[in-house]
């Protein structure tokens, strides 16, 4: 009886470590792949700018989030979350560096939620994160100085255990910030015209047209299988014959996508933070969640196309026979001071992976062995101090995301960073094979009654626990 126990019991640890490594393994990548021989048949979607009223000279920005429908072409309209009542995703706010305004966010929905300015440096009680809770009905207001230069940012909720849901059904927007650098006259700058916003994200629908939400717990996150860009699939946009400018956002939950452009040439001119030094022609751009960058396309007398190597055509850009503004790329974008060696003061490791014993059937996805508590802080910061920052993961595919700071890649796997991630990052990929050193300069604000996040931006992880917090100390 007692050697049946024995075995039984070994046949039960057998089977849950298989399932176990089934389940985190998941099925194969469902996606639906557009072949670039079809042609596209859904006008892409442009997200409104939201203009601000000026009082006092600080520029006021109104947003609620709340609940909406948007025609996905589903057979029937399909349940959305949106700010301002769009059908889906929020209007895109143009900044300008330097400026000083306030956002309101009225929450509308029947649940508590966050707006997280992604990529922006302000301080700790304006930045959103999930101590900056807005209940139903509420309205939260972040005031705060532009006090960086021009880049493509995003505002989502972030609020913790909800993060993934709520950008998932649709609750997600563009921030352009854009300064005095010379080099922009040279550059496609008419929104909706060649300044085009492209908000990736993948969805899955049930058989009534509504979303298919569900947090995967494995090493990838939730990969779905129908590509939307602004909320529209399979779309094209008709712009002028020359150069065009993408600002690409991957808004997903979990995909990892790997771009390029078929019929034209892409190149990369900026990337999280801003401007690189100076532009990069690229065959491939690997953009995972929560990252931005900024290509230009030079569009001739037919069809281009942005690709993903997984679902085939992302966008048609469709020539519409006028001629673009611009002609040629300035040779110098901006002026990037590498952080030295002999500044950094302070040495941190973040290992990131999943931190269950052999007993436990869920995945528990944390940073240095302990998953995300909002009454633990991880560490603390000197306001002036400059950081290296080592990043690794035990397993599993991860997007490292510190909030308030933009910072350098000084190298992956040992070596420097390609000249097209030698720019200002606040996000990048790591994994088993990619081992990342990042410095950063603590300059802006002290955080001491609010912390700052640090996180996984596969927003599965972010939501199981993989995340902690700092705060920054005078």
């Amino acid at each position: 009886m007692k050697r049946t126990s024995i075995v039984v019991g070994l046949v039960t640890t057998v089977v849950v470590v298989i399932l176990s490594a089934i389940f985190l393994i998941g099925a194969s990548d469902p996606a639906e792949r557009i072949s670039t021989n079809t042609t596209a048949v859904a006008r892409l979607s442009i997200p409104p700018l939201l203009e601000p009223t000026i009082e006092n000279g600080i520029s006021h920005y109104t947003l609620m989030i709340g609940t909406a429908e948007h025609n996905y072409m589903q057979g029937r309209m399909t349940d959305t979350y949106s700010y301002n009542g769009m059908s889906v995703l929020g209007p895109t706010l143009r900044l300008r560096s330097g400026a000083s305004v306030a956002i309101s966010v009225t929450n509308a929905l029947e649940e508590v939620t966050t707006t997280h300015w992604h990529g922006a440096d302000v301080p700790a009680e304006d930045d959103g994160g999930p101590h900056s809770m807005i209940v139903p009905g509420a309205t939260w207001i972040a005031d705060f100085d532009v006090i960086q230069p021009a880049a493509t940012l995003w505002y989502h909720p972030h609020a913790h255990g909800f993060t993934a849901e709520h950008v998932y059904y649709g609750a997600a927007g563009l921030i352009i910030i854009e300064d005095d650098n010379p080099a922009a006259a040279s550059l496609p700058s008419t929104y909706g015209v060649d300044d085009i916003p492209v908000i990736i994200q993948d969805r899955t629908f049930k058989d009534d047209g509504q979303l298919d939400f569900s947090i995967d717990q494995g090493e990838d996150g939730q990969l779905y299988s129908t590509l939307t860009v602004n909320g529209t699939i399979n779309p094209f946009i008709e712009v002028p014959n020359g150069l065009v400018r993408l600002r690409l956002l991957n808004g997903s939950q979990g995909r990892v996508y790997r771009l390029g452009v078929h019929g034209a040439d892409m190149t990369k001119i900026a990337s999280d933070g801003g401007y690189l030094a100076r532009p990069v022609a690229l065959e491939q751009l690997v953009l995972a969640p929560g990252d931005r960058a900024e290509v230009i396309v030079n569009v001739g007398s037919e069809s281009a196309a942005l690709v993903d190597t997984t679902f085939g055509r992302v966008l048609e850009l469709r020539p519409n026979g006028l001629a673009s503004r611009t002609g040629v790329l300035p040779d110098e974008l901006a002026t990037i001071e590498r952080i030295s060696e002999s500044e950094i003061t302070v040495n941190r490791h973040f290992r990131m992976g999943d931190v269950r014993n052999f007993w436990e059937f869920d995945a528990r996805w944390a940073i240095n062995g302990v998953q995300f508590d909002m009454d633990r802080i991880d560490f603390t910061v000197q306001l002036g101090d400059t950081e290296r920052w080592t990043l690794t993961s035990d397993d599993g595919q991860h997007v490292f995301h510190p909030h308030q700071i933009q910072f350098q890649i000084l190298a992956i796997n040992g070596e420097p960073p390609p000249p097209e991630e030698a720019g200002w990052e606040d996000s990048v990929l790591v994994n088993p094979d990619r081992e990342v050193v990042i410095a950063t300069r603590f300059k802006s604000y002290a955080a001491e009654e609010t912390p700052y996040m640090f996180h996984c931006h596969i927003l599965d992880h972010e939501d199981l626990g993989m995340m902690g917090q700092f705060v920054i100390v005078e």
